[in-house]
C-alpha cells in the first residue's frame, strides 16, 4: 500500500503546522511575513496530500494507477536518469556562474557557487564509492 496511516498523519501535521505559522504571523507573534507564506505553503501541501491519501483509499482505479507508477521499472529508470541529468545541468550552470561571478568581481557569489559545486562533487564521489561496493 503506497499511502498508509503514517503518511496521512504526516499530512495532517503539515496542515496544522502551516495553519499555526499563519496564525502566529497574523497575531504578530512571529515578526516576518515569511512565516505566513511558509505556513500557507505547508497548509496547502498538507491539505492536498490529505485529499490524495483519501482518494487513494476510496478509489480503486486511482489506487491501481498509483501502485503501478510507484513500482514500474520504466518510471524508476526515468527518475534515475532525470536525477543524473539534473546533476549534470546544475554542475555546469554553477560552474558557468563561478566564472561569471569571478569576472563580475562578485567574490561572495563566486565562493558560494564554488562550495556548492564542491559539495555536489563530494556527495557524488561518496555515493559512487558506496554503490561501487554494493553493486
Amino acid at each position: 500500500m503506497y499511502y498508509n496511516n503514517k503518511k496521512l498523519i504526516l499530512s495532517i501535521f503539515w496542515l496544522v503546522l502551516g495553519i499555526a505559522l499563519m496564525a502566529l504571523s497574523i497575531a504578530e507573534v512571529l515578526d516576518s511575513a515569511m512565516y505566513s507564506g511558509m505556513g500557507g505553503a505547508l497548509a496547502a501541501v498538507g491539505f492536498l496530500q490529505i485529499i490524495r491519501n483519501l482518494k487513494y483509499r476510496s478509489d480503486s482505479s486511482y489506487r491501481e494507477k498509483i501502485d503501478t507508477e510507484a513500482g514500474d521499472e520504466r518510471n524508476r529508470f526515468l527518475r534515475m536518469k532525470s536525477w543524473a541529468w539534473a546533476g549534470y545541468i546544475v554542475i555546469l550552470v554553477e560552474g558557468i556562474g563561478v566564472v561569471a561571478a569571478m569576472i563580475a568581481g562578485q567574490h561572495t557569489i563566486q565562493k558560494v557557487l564554488s562550495y556548492s559545486v564542491c559539495l555536489i562533487l563530494i556527495v557524488y564521489w561518496c555515493s559512487y564509492l558506496v554503490l561501487k561496493r554494493k553493486y
